[in-house]
């Protein structure tokens, strides 16, 4: 089906309720005065007209065309097996002889001749046949889930689901914003104090740039789209529920969506890119050069490429359903999680790695204690970060393959927990609460108030050079005034 023939149909299902309403006026109002002729008033619910109905009945209507209905969202219920069909046209599917058209819809007219609402207070039509009939039910959960979507079960308890999941997204909320509030401070702090502009914080910076993007797209997603699976323009509330519309799903979403998975990747590249420099900072200060960082830069940011376009092409031409938020074949993004599990084993091993030699050479290294206090210092900031997002991460991976409810739960809120706080932790680390940093600030503070108070001087020398010359200005002006007035008189004792 087309765009157009879809808005055809929603068009022309406003205008039945449109006349239904203007013809039923009358009748609308002599029901108010017999009680025993309530009615339900014609409603529209976004995908289909219901008519005036009798209160304590049920009115029933055929399931709209397959294509229109779409998908149905819902975090707790959903299991039903995917849908891979293709979009035939709407008079091809309005003619076929599928379940779809023997299905109805169902909306019931309450004996005080009001639709019957939800505990939700919205108004409800059951399309439970036509969802079964078209199964097509959407098997994802919401945006934490799609989050974590590769290793991701059905709970069993969805009363514990239920209760939890809102937490878990607040907090997952307020830790990404506090991390891209504190983050953009600490790249400010970098810009504005060029001293410290040597190769360490200029991989620190990019460092900062992919946490504050993660947490971008992750609030941009969340503000965006509708219960994570799609823009509002795809989205129609029916049943209480979103209905995602795939005559409207466009590119727009999917590039959100592939923009969110790279900066993911790239935040993990970037950590990766943190741990190999510390580590060759140690292992090879000797054979290379330590202090140029552009290998660092093309691979942090060209490695999320290569991880990413592989499954942007994949889901593409394999699995094209909705907005990309979601996984009906777990398989297809392990393209995304093998890397990321890689990169996580990989930098805790250089942290075990950097933590036993740096131990062993603090122990043998002591005709160097001044170079040696200078470089635990150093080190000491740093290996600070590096189980801050390695070690916890590899016990998370374990915690994730778990198969009880409630420690998949407690996996799910850590996770989202240090996912969402990380990037607060790593300004405040290697930036806010850096005592090289704090003491360059701090000179640099001092000496801007020294230069502002050393033109105080030679502003009031100014203003006094300025004074001198107005009054010599006003004595030679007076002067010339005196002598031209002194000149008539000399003239006239000459005649």
């Amino acid at each position: 089906m087309t765009r157009e023939s879809f808005e055809r149909f929603l068009t022309e299902q406003k205008e039945i309720c449109e006349r239904l309403f203007k013809n039923g006026i009358e009748v609308e109002n002599a029901t108010k005065v017999n009680e025993e002729m309530l009615q339900c008033p014609p409603a529209f619910d976004g995908l289909l007209c219901w008519p005036r109905t009798l209160a304590s009945r049920i009115a029933t209507l055929p399931c709209p065309p397959k294509s229109i209905l779409g998908s149905v969202y819902d975090p707790l219920t959903s299991s039903t097996p995917p849908f891979n069909d293709s979009f035939e046209d709407w008079n091809d599917e309005s003619n076929s002889n599928e379940s779809t058209t023997s299905a109805i819809a169902s909306k019931t007219c309450l004996a005080n001749g009001q639709w019957y609402k939800n505990a939700e207070s919205i108004s409800w039509s059951n399309y439970t046949l036509c969802l079964l009939a078209n199964n097509r039910r959407i098997t994802a959960s919401n945006e934490l889930r799609a989050a974590h979507r590769w290793k991701y079960e059905k709970f069993g308890n969805t009363s514990l689901l239920g209760k939890w999941l809102p937490i878990i997204k607040t907090v997952s909320q307020i830790g990404y914003a506090s991390s891209f509030a504190t983050l953009l401070v600490a790249m400010i702090v970098f810009t504005v104090l060029r001293k410290l502009r040597n190769p360490r914080n200029r991989l620190h910076m990019h460092l900062f740039t992919s946490f504050i993007m993660r947490a971008f797209m992750a609030l941009l997603k969340e503000s965006v789209f509708v219960d994570g699976i799609g823009l509002a323009w795809d989205i129609v509330i029916v049943d209480g529920n979103s209905v995602f519309i795939k005559e409207r799903n466009t590119w727009a979403c999917k590039i959100i969506t592939s923009m969110w998975q790279y900066f993911i990747v790239a935040n993990y590249a970037w950590i990766l890119m943190e741990g190999l420099y510390l580590h060759n900072l140690i292992f090879l200060a000797l054979c290379t050069d330590t202090s140029a960082i552009t290998s660092y830069i093309f691979l942090g940011w060209g490695l999320p490429g290569l991880v990413v376009v592989p499954w942007i092409i994949i889901r593409a031409t394999v699995e094209d359903t909705l907005c990309w938020t979601t996984h009906h074949n777990p398989s297809l993004f392990l393209i995304v999680r093998i890397p990321i599990v890689i990169s996580i084993l990989f930098n805790f091993l250089l942290f075990v790695n950097i933590v036993r030699v740096l131990l062993v050479k603090l122990k043998t290294s002591v005709h160097l204690q001044h170079k040696k206090m200078q470089y635990r210092r150093w080190a000491k900031s740093t290996l600070i970060l590096v189980p801050l997002f390695g070690a916890h991460y590899t016990l998370f991976l374990g915690l994730s393959y778990q198969k009880d409810n409630h420690i998949e739960l407690v996996w799910l809120f850590c996770d989202q927990l240090f996912a969402s706080f990380q990037g607060a932790f790593v300004a405040l680390l290697y930036c806010l609460l850096n005592g090289e940093v704090r003491a360059e600030a701090r000179r640099a503070w001092k000496a801007r108030r020294s230069k502002k108070d050393s033109l105080i001087p030679i502003h009031r020398d100014f203003l006094k050079i300025s004074q001198n010359r107005a009054r010599c200005n006003i004595r030679r002006r007076d002067f010339d005034e005196l002598h031209s007035s002194d000149t008539p008189t000399r003239n006239l004792s000459s005649v």
